[in-house]
């Protein structure tokens, strides 16, 4: 972990692969070992050039409102490098960032990953990528795969921000912000200079689901303009858990492509165009597909996510030139998702093709102002639309017979939302520093009743506002408290999505109110050399959240054939804490350091409504939904940075997480958790890598070296055994 990148600083049954005629014209074959061959003759070939590696300057990319606060302590806010995502030797986005952050990730498939911060998921976690939200109107309340349709190679870092940053942000943000900052080629500045040109190519495997990766990147350095590119593919096999014994239903195959191009206008000015497309292919639901806890046979035959295709593009004006506003920035973004998935239910001849794709159209700014020598200003807004569309065909295997069904959205779904804000840095109580922010949001939605066929339209808005305060109260040792409103707007998944769930149907409901969340947390940071630690308390109050209701519980001998509503189900309650220490070893110069981190969290759902049956509220003061156990790590480091040894740097660390038997009624019936709880569990892993004598980097890991067989709490499949990852970087 990094301290402040700004120059602010802190303030202190295996499936059948389908044949070449049965694939889609659009779907690339699945890796085989010809490719494999192909790129580690790639290379071989690139060793040699080495020496001609295009050094990328040290200027971070970043937007005036993700700049760091005078209260912004590393006890809410923690940044990773892409170096450090690498040297983690994880397969995906979500793996690495949880490792390399501390931040607990859930997996339902291999192709998912989904961060939990401070016990909160989905749609209460915003994510950004270059300022922009890859959350849109259809992100789910639960576990989703969109963090994990970012390719690691593309990624310069990351930024895990903990709490309500909804002044900031908007909607979503009620946990927090995982913010994704893509790489750059900038611009040389200098005039005469001949055209700089080089790229890289890069290579992984891992043994635990004989999983490979490859990247080829490009770059241009020239006077006024710098371009890069990165494409990738990925071929991951079956998963195999420790003990031994292969997961069925856990691999599949993709492909991506990145590129951004930065122009230098002159006198502070400059132009950033980027564009990202990600494509998964194959991706099983793997819990639907393998027997789960309760179960004496899978829900599913057959579940694929056949299709999953993001791409995104941002253009961002950035004036530095010393007019009125000392920074300003906008953006203009489109992104698209398009989804498709192939279902058939246990025992069933239909097969169901269900597509849903999104759009969206964005618009944002950013202006910063110093103002007299006490304070800084920081205004800005936001605009993004969305149109869904969504389709269903049903095939009878027997018959041959096709249907065609509404979609898991309403026709002509469209949602807009939008906010400005306004945020002051105070710095004239010093020793007191003061941030306040204040936000007032909208949101509007329409789409066609699928029933009556009738326009449906509504909104909602919000007001919010936070405030943070700090003071250092010792050498080295700063105290933050901080008390913020948050909310998130129900969105279309809530409001328009009527689909399966738990294989009884979900019913959507346009009647819905925003969920209103208060946080309150109390920070320490202690920065005494050799010695750094962090510790925070917090305490989020959500009302409004929304959930799910039973309507009709179908036949009480028979699962799966459930109604649920979309509902407002009451309050949840969040609390916990989190700390971490790190400490150089024996001195502050040495290449030795020690750290250890832990996080806990505990909620309560407290629903009033009574079921009339009972006379009683099953939902009153029940614990809460997926929040993961007490967890953390220990970690040994060496770093030989500037050392003539071939190896460089090294890390042993320990994890391990508490076992969780505070489930609530619905995680008791889910067939991804033990409903007795989920055991705990940890892992030895030991990481090492370096450089070799033609300049090219290489890392080892392994991992789970004691090959444990356990799950991560909510997680649809056990965790990997023992695994070996070899990677290396070769530059041209």
């Amino acid at each position: 972990m990094l301290d402040s990148p700004t120059g602010k600083g802190l303030v202190g049954g295996n499936r059948t692969p389908l044949s070449a005629t049965e694939r889609k014209p659009s779907e690339p074959a699945p890796l085989g070992p010809v490719s494999r061959t192909m790129i580690l003759t790639a290379l071989l070939i690139a060793l040699p050039g080495s020496t001609q590696d295009v050094e990328l300057p040290a200027t971070l990319v970043t937007a005036p409102r993700s700049e760091e606060t005078v209260t912004t302590t590393a006890a809410k806010l923690t940044v990773v490098s892409g170096e450090e995502l690498a040297a983690t030797g994880e397969r995906s986005l979500p793996r690495a960032i949880g490792r390399a952050s501390g931040v607990w990730v859930q997996e339902t498939n291999l192709g998912g990953g989904a961060p939990i911060v401070r016990g909160l998921v989905g749609n209460k976690i915003l994510i950004l990528v270059d300022g922009v939200r890859l959350n849109d109107s259809t992100t789910r309340f639960g576990p989703n795969q969109s963090l994990n349709t970012i390719d690691p190679a593309t990624v310069e870092r990351v930024e895990v921000l903990r709490g309500s940053a909804s002044v900031l942000y908007g909607s979503d943000a009620i946990g927090g912000v995982i913010s994704i900052w893509t790489r750059r080629a900038h611009p040389t500045g200098e005039a005469g200079t001949p055209i700089e040109y080089g790229g890289a190519v890069e290579g992984s495997w891992s043994s635990a689901a004989d999983a490979f990766q490859g990247s080829l990147t490009g770059i241009l350095r020239a006077e006024k303009d710098g371009v890069i590119a990165v494409g990738n593919f990925h071929d991951f096999g079956d998963v195999t858990a420790g003990g031994g014994g292969e997961i069925p239903f856990t691999g599949y195959h993709g492909n991506s492509f990145f590129a951004a191009w930065e122009h230098d206008l002159g006198r502070g000015r400059d132009l950033a165009l980027s564009t990202r497309i990600h494509r998964d292919f194959d991706v099983p639901r793997t819990d639907k597909l393998i027997v789960g806890f309760g179960q004496s046979e899978p829900r599913n035959e057959l579940y694929d996510y056949s299709l999953q295709d993001r791409m995104g593009t941002v253009l961002a004006y950035t004036d530095e030139s010393g007019g009125f506003w000392d920074r300003f920035q906008v953006r203009l973004s489109a992104r698209g998702y398009r989804e498709e998935r192939e279902k058939r239910k246990t025992g069933s001849d239909t097969l169901a093709f269900e597509t849903d794709e999104v759009t969206t159209a964005g618009l944002g700014a950013d202006w910063r102002k110093v103002i007299g020598e006490d304070h800084l200003l920081l205004v800005g807004f936001d605009l993004d639309h969305d149109d869904v569309d969504s389709t269903r065909v049903d095939t009878d295997l027997v018959t041959g017979e096709t249907t065609e069904r509404s979609g898991s959205f309403a026709p002509g779904a469209r949602y807009t939302s939008s906010g400005v804000f306004v945020q002051d840095e105070a710095l004239a109580l010093d020793p007191w520093f003061l941030t306040l922010g204040l936000r007032y949001s909208a949101f509007s939605f329409e789409f066609d009743d699928v029933d009556s066929g009738e326009r449906v339209s509504d909104g909602f808005d919000a007001l919010t506002a936070s405030a943070e305060v700090a003071r250092e109260v010792g050498e080295g040792m700063t105290v933050v408290g901080t008390l913020s409103q948050g909310f998130r707007a129900p969105n279309l998944e809530d409001l328009a999505n009527s689909s399966e769930f738990a294989g009884g149907e979900e019913l959507a409901n346009p009647e819905l109110d925003p969920e209103e969340s208060v946080t309150a947390e109390l920070a320490l940071e202690i920065d005494r050399t050799p010695w750094h630690g962090t510790v925070a308390a917090f305490y989020s109050d959500i009302d409004g959240f929304i959930g799910r209701r039973l309507l009709d519980e179908g036949d009480p001998g028979e699962a799966g054939d459930e109604t649920w509503l979309r509902e407002n189900v009451g309050t949840l309650r969040i609390w916990g804490m989190e700390g971490s220490v790190r400490r150089s070893l024996p001195d502050p110069d040495s290449p030795y350091s020690v750290e250890a981190a832990a996080s806990f969290a505990r909620g309560r759902q407290h629903d009033p409504t009574v079921d009339p049956e009972t006379g009683e509220a099953p939902l009153g003061g029940v614990d809460a939904r997926r929040v993961p156990p007490l967890f953390g790590h220990l970690a040994l480091n060496w770093d030989g940075a500037g050392s003539d040894r071939r190896v460089g740097w090294a890390r042993l660390s320990w994890l391990w997480a508490d076992g969780q038997d505070r489930l609530h009624p619905s995680d008791v019936g889910d067939p991804r958790i033990d409903p007795e709880g989920t055991p705990g569990w940890n892992t030895w892993n030991l990481d090492f890598g370096g450089a070799t004598s033609f300049g090219a980097d290489w890392w080892i890991g392994f991992h789970n070296i004691l090959d444990r067989r356990y799950r991560v709490h909510a997680s649809g499949f056990d965790a990997p055994g023992f695994s070996v990852v070899v990677g290396m970087r070769a530059a041209f």
